[in-house]
């Protein structure tokens, strides 16, 4: 600093006090001579602040330029040691500056220079501080060793410090604030993160510097940030939106992102800077107003709202593909009276109990909602029939009959359900709801506890169904079902090959029901499994005492439903009963009926081998009338195959019948299976089925389906 001023001044380096030398550096001032005029003009006039101090550190002399920066007048400052006209002088960190260790001091008591020193001085005028810094020369007379005076040059650097205080800031701030920052440069590398950003990320600087901003992009992501910014134009330098984010250690997260451009000063972009935090809660919170929006908040069902969004959405597929769909009211009998007795918390938690049942039973396209107080909806789309309902209805009703326990409660209530159909009762939902709403009320005059129809004749046909099935659930503890067998012959030696099981039911009320008349509703309810069962324990049981008795019997055939053969235990219940009642495998052979064994999956094909492999014989009924493919013979290991009886009967007279009759055996026997008729009435048609080349037969013309005791029966197995 010191040499500026000797710029400055050039050659002139006199004082008109006269000083021996400016700085210890400086020739010998003895030699330079210059008029004082244009010295003090020099002084004066130049834009260094220069202030000269005795040893003793007085004042001696300020410039115009010092007198300024201090914004005080020269005759306050002059005579006075600095300090005192300045009042106070501060370091950087904002400590006062004591005046033992100030540059001047320093500078007159150790004789050395002492340069560069930053002091903050306080601005009488302004009331404030300004920063600047301090040069402080000592000079010596000739043959002396401690300097006389001291020349001082201060250099004002407050708007500097300014910025350096704002950068400062920023830093500060860079690095507390609560949302992530990070700095990219032009090619969206990034060269810089905050603190923030690693603790919502997971992420160091190390693990992302110089990667793409990219790299912390989720594939959640909908929208591509650098198509948003390419779109930015002069008056808009920055985006904010939605984005989800990587994290290093868990789940991705949504975060809401601001991203400016920063340019340089000829209008380039040289930096992005990203701004962002984390959304998760919010998002939550979002999602929890919106879920309560269409939902019930006590039982999180939907509410009335989202049930007709989704029941005019599906209405609107209904009509598309002609489908149907119907709408279930439930209404709790005498829930006003509970809710009186016990009060409102216990009717809500018997609220949330109902609805907790209901969305046990329906499936999981069914939409189930809390309608109105003790009021629930079930909307059913796309329903195979008209009946349909009508067991979701029953077994709503009877969900009920078990006891509710609500805080040391034992409750006990019951349901009215109302249903209408689409499109017959209604083509849109206002008015299914009101049709299924005013069959509910016909239900609770009608007792309570009762589903009815809005079409009377419905909940007449569907009151009967549920009648019968309930019956036929009570059929084997009842001891209701009845084996009778009809015999399988050779057709050419007309001996006895096989007798077939044949189930039937002595309804208390109907008297003797064929399987056509309840099959299809053991199918529907799920009650053929446990009739399987029963028909094959008792099958083989049957099988064993002939045997037992010598009587000349080859196989006992027992029909299995498709339901029945693909549940998981079925291969472990058939070995189970044929330990049980000591019967060979051998001796037993299954009809595969229904079109559930048209699947020739994996699973199907492993389960039939394992059959074959205990030594148990396979035969497809009713082959030609099913959806039975011809590749699926190939991979199921089956035997025999049997002609439906509608081929047989006008195997005479129809020569479509004839012709299909004809291809079968052609294909059995192409298969190297064996060919089974049944139905099998007269002689003629026994003939007829010979010349085609069937090999065995059943029907009437043997024997109709008798008791296993039956004599006509008991003859023709003698023989």
């Amino acid at each position: 600093m010191f040499e500026k001023l000797k710029e400055d001044f050039g050659a002139f380096t006199s004082f008109f006090f006269m000083m021996p030398q400016l700085t210890t550096r400086s020739l010998a001032i003895d030699t330079l001579r210059v008029s004082e005029a244009k010295y003090r003009s020099l002084f004066e006039n130049i834009d260094q602040s220069v202030i000269y101090l005795d040893a003793t550190g007085i004042v001696m002399a300020v410039n115009h330029a010092a007198e300024h920066l201090l914004g005080l007048p020269r005759d306050v400052i002059i005579g006075r040691k600095f300090v005192d006209s300045c009042f106070q002088a501060i370091k950087e960190d904002g400590s006062v500056f004591p005046e033992e260790q100030q540059p001047s001091m320093l500078a007159l008591r150790t004789g050395k220079p002492v340069e560069g020193v930053v002091m903050g001085l306080f601005n009488s005028e302004r009331q404030n501080y300004f920063w600047v810094v301090v040069n402080s020369v000592p000079e010596f007379r000739a043959g002396e060793r401690q300097p006389h005076q001291v020349l001082m040059t201060l250099t004002d650097i407050t708007l500097q410090k300014q910025s350096e205080g704002k950068l400062s800031m920023a830093s500060v701030i860079f690095n507390n604030i609560g949302e992530g920052i990070f700095v990219t440069d032009k090619d969206k590398k990034i060269i810089s993160v905050n603190e923030a950003f690693t603790t919502i990320t997971g992420f160091t600087q190390q693990e992302v510097y110089g990667k793409n901003a990219h790299f912390l992009h989720s594939k959640k992501n909908s929208i591509k940030i650098d198509d948003e910014l390419s779109n930015l134009t002069g008056t808009v330098n920055s985006w904010q939106g939605e984005v989800w984010r990587r994290h290093k250690n868990t789940m991705d997260f949504p975060s809401w992102t601001t991203v400016s451009e920063v340019k340089d000063s000829s209008g380039e972009v040289a930096h992005y800077v990203h701004v962002f935090m984390d959304i998760t809660h919010f998002k939550k919170a979002q999602d929890h107003l919106g879920f309560l929006a269409y939902h019930d908040p006590l039982t999180r069902l939907p509410n009335r709202l989202l049930l007709k969004d989704r029941i005019d959405h599906s209405l609107q597929n209904a009509l598309r593909e002609g489908s149907q769909a119907a709408v279930l009211f439930l209404d709790l009998d005498r829930f006003k009276g509970i809710n009186d007795t016990y009060g409102h918390a216990v009717g809500d938690g018997l609220l949330r109990e109902v609805a907790k049942r209901i969305k046990n039973l329906v499936r999981k396209e069914d939409t189930v909602s809390r309608y109105a107080g003790d009021e629930f909806v079930v909307f059913m789309e796309n329903i195979p029939d008209a009946k349909n309902p009508a067991k979701l209805a029953q077994k709503l009703i009877e969900t009920f009959n078990a006891p509710v326990y609500i805080k040391g409660y034992r409750l006990k209530i019951s349901t009215s359900v109302g249903i209408s159909l689409f499109p017959q009762d209604g083509r849109d939902t206002d008015t299914l709801i009101k049709n299924a709403d005013a069959a509910m009320y016909r239900a609770k005059k009608e007792g309570r506890n009762n589903f009815q129809y809005y079409s009377l004749e419905l909940t007449t046909e569907a009151f009967e169904k549920m009648s019968m099935e309930y019956a036929l659930r009570q059929s084997i503890e009842r001891h209701e079902l009845i084996l009778y067998y009809q015999p399988q012959v050779c057709l050419k030696t007309g001996k006895l090959v096989g007798v077939e099981s044949l189930v039937r039911w002595m309804h208390p009320e109907l008297g003797l029901m064929s399987p056509k008349q309840f099959i299809y509703i053991a199918e529907e309810s799920g009650f053929i499994v446990a009739l399987g069962e029963w028909v094959l324990q008792n099958a083989c049981m049957q099988m064993r005492r002939w045997l037992d008795e010598g009587l000349q019997v080859n196989k006992m055939v027992v029909n299995v439903s498709a339901i029945q053969f693909l549940r998981s235990d079925f291969i472990a219940t058939v070995e189970r009963i044929l330990r049980s009642t000591g019967l060979e495998p051998s001796s037993l052979e299954l009809e595969l009926t229904g079109n559930g064994f048209m699947d020739n999956s994996e699973q199907t094909i492993k389960a039939l081998n394992q059959l074959v492999a205990l030594g148990i014989d396979l035969t497809i009924d009713d082959f030609g009338v099913g959806c039975f493919s011809f590749n699926n013979l190939k991979r199921i290991p089956v035997k025999k195959l049997k002609i439906n009886s509608s081929f047989v009967v006008d195997v005479l007279n129809n020569a479509n019948d004839e012709d299909i009759a004809r291809a079968v055996i052609a294909l059995g026997h192409g298969l190297h299976l064996r060919v089974i008729a049944m139905g099998i009435e007269s002689t003629a048609q026994q003939r007829r089925l010979m010349d085609l080349g069937c090999d065995e037969g059943q029907g009437h013309l043997y024997s109709s389906p008798v008791l296993p005791w039956s004599n006509v029966f008991r003859t023709l197995i003698s023989e």
